[in-house]
């Protein structure tokens, strides 16, 4: 493989997540746990109080429940030792190939990437002149840094409500238009949620991307929403085609993240509502890092940052 890891560096971030009630309330909550990947080692993580119960998903994903009851008041602390890589990859068009079974689930129809006939025909339209796989991402990567323009909040998630001739909306958006061109393509995708570091400005943000499947790479960086920051799409390309030139802590790979272990009917998710991330009582978009779902109203805070 082709790969050439330029810089690794170790960094210690603290999450926190406070809860308050007026009155006592039950209160269910799921965390995604990071784990171990080609481009991040976990060396160490512990949460306050342990969790309930663990539970992995079919995008490998490792869940942490809790389940409280009767709280007024309650704090999720997660603290993170984590060794995360920058890469350097330089792609060959004759020598990438595609997974035909493996990855079956990384090309298909579902919630918030779907294969409408409007976005079929799109994708069509861009990658007609490709003459092989890595010339098909590439069309796809160029054609939305370029036509897309950034939005936040977004009012509805999924491409399905994307405005194709004027697009808009945030990172999410972004790769997901992206991870649905790529399937349409049969080329196999997913989104990753997490946080992108900057050490020189101690600073960590969140931050949605996407990654497809190659053999022999494995899964490979695309970055269409931050390539549209650069000054041209020749830098964009360089930065993020392919490549991790910043310092990435995943959290979630995919979407519609099953919340197992029961959510009752008398539940409420208003917090989660208010900030337009599509949930339910059997799954939830994204977890970054974590959702919770609450007999009664509670008022929820949160904080990530880095620990020197």
């Amino acid at each position: 493989m082709n790969l050439m890891i330029q810089k690794s560096k170790e960094f210690n971030v603290e999450y926190k997540a406070n809860f308050v009630s007026r009155a006592n309330n039950d209160i269910k909550i799921w965390v995604a746990k990071p784990t171990d990947s080609e481009f991040q080692k976990i060396k160490k993580f512990s949460i306050s109080p342990v969790p309930q119960k663990m539970y992995r998903d079919n995008q490998k994903n490792k869940i942490l429940h809790f389940d409280f009851k009767n709280q007024r008041k309650l704090e999720i602390k997660i603290n993170i030792s984590v060794i995360l890589k920058q890469s350097q990859i330089k792609l060959n068009k004759n020598y990438i190939k595609i997974s035909k079974n493996i990855f079956r689930r990384y090309k298909k129809n579902e919630r918030f990437l779907e294969q409408t006939t409007e976005i079929k025909k799109l994708t069509r339209k861009i990658i007609k002149n490709s003459s092989n796989d890595l010339d098909k991402i590439k069309s796809i990567f160029i054609f939305i840094a370029k036509n897309f323009n950034y939005c936040y909040p977004v009012k509805k998630r999924g491409v399905k409500n994307l405005n194709l001739n004027k697009l808009s909306g945030d990172c999410g958006e972004y790769s997901s238009l992206f991870v649905t061109m790529c399937r349409v393509s049969g080329i196999p995708a997913r989104n990753n949620t997490g946080f992108v570091i900057f050490p020189k400005h101690e600073k960590i943000s969140e931050h949605g991307w996407a990654s497809i499947y190659l053999k022999p790479y494995g899964w490979v960086d695309m970055d269409p929403q931050y390539a549209s920051l650069e000054k041209n799409i020749k830098t964009g390309i360089k930065k993020y085609f392919g490549r991790r030139t910043d310092y990435r802590i995943t959290f979630i790979n995919g979407f519609n993240i099953p919340l197992k272990l029961g959510v009752p009917k008398n539940f409420q998710f208003i917090y989660w509502k208010n900030l337009g991330l599509p949930i339910a009582n059997n799954s939830a978009q994204i977890l970054q890092p974590l959702v919770f779902a609450s007999k009664n109203e509670v008022k929820f805070k949160d904080n990530i940052k880095l620990i020197p």
